[in-house]
């Protein structure tokens, strides 16, 4: 668990804490998961925390709070504190509540679209339309559940996005200088390759209206804008050029912003992009 154990807290108080989630680190809980996982790491970090079991939380249920899925207790003893989710590779902005009312109420939230999310991505190519809202509903993939794509019968999906920073070369002799043992073969081959591959990086901020499992990744590889370094929607030569100096996928949830359970404020909370993403953009020129 020590990789868990170092996780950045950017705030915490007596209901809530908001942590910038590491890569590499699975949130939920599920019989499929063999590693430890954030929800591992809270729950036993609540098992241990008096102020908690002693924090009169039920006045932060919401009065419409729906009973079909379990009283608030018995979702916070399933979900363990989780509010919502990252993907494993994604890092970021995640925020988790120290009690059932806390828990609640940012549920409600998110189920009604009442928070802001703001993720930051480097993806393949440059945009005509720098600023722009896409609007593609989005289902599983007929030829590999695991997938998404935009299909007509799907479920409704809506990004905003913007482009930050264009650039237009990844500075192969950065990347050249350690290379692998896949680049030693032939570097000359490689170089040529990759220039041939690549047709700049563009650096985007993306608001996702929605919360559709993928939705960043699919809308923006519908629009010929594949997030770099992503192994699922991202072929696999160019995957395998991206892995030369992009360790993992290039997606990082910068801000959320969302209002406490118990203040009734509106609060707004920014992680700084992981080491490893930062090195990345390290090899791209502007």
């Amino acid at each position: 668990m020590a990789q868990i154990m170092n996780i950045p807290i950017l705030f915490e108080d007596a209901d809530l804490a908001v942590v910038n989630k590491a890569p590499g680190v699975v949130v939920n809980k599920a019989s499929t998961v063999k590693e430890e996982t954030i929800q591992d790491w809270w729950e036993e970090r609540l098992s241990k925390s008096v102020e908690s079991k002693m924090t009169d939380w039920k006045q932060m249920v919401p009065a419409d709070f729906p009973h079909e899925y379990g009283t608030p207790e018995e979702i916070f003893a399933e979900r363990g504190g989780v509010a919502h989710r990252l993907d494993k590779e994604t890092s970021g902005v995640l925020v988790l509540a120290k009690n059932p009312g806390s828990l609640a109420h940012l549920l409600r939230q998110f189920r009604l679209r009442e928070t802001t999310k703001m993720y930051t991505c480097l993806v393949h190519g440059k945009f005509s339309i720098l600023e722009d809202t896409v609007s593609l509903p989005l289902g599983r993939a007929a030829d590999n559940r695991t997938k998404f794509t935009v299909d007509a019968e799907g479920r409704a999906a809506e990004t905003h996005y913007k482009v930050t920073t264009f650039y237009p070369q990844l500075d192969l002799d950065k990347v050249l200088q350690n290379p692998t043992d896949a680049a030693t073969k032939n570097i000359q081959n490689l170089r040529k390759k990759l220039q041939n591959a690549y047709q700049g990086f563009s650096l985007v901020q993306c608001w996702p209206k929605t919360g559709r499992t993928h939705q960043l990744r699919v809308h923006l590889s519908h629009l010929k804008h594949p997030i770099v370094a992503d192994a699922t929607y991202l072929g696999k030569k160019r995957q395998s050029f991206d892995a030369l100096w992009c360790p993992r996928l290039f997606l990082h949830a910068t801000t959320l912003e969302f209002t406490h359970p118990r203040t009734g404020e509106r609060q707004k909370f920014s992680a700084d992009i992981w080491p490893d993403l930062q090195t990345a953009l390290e090899f791209l020129r502007q």
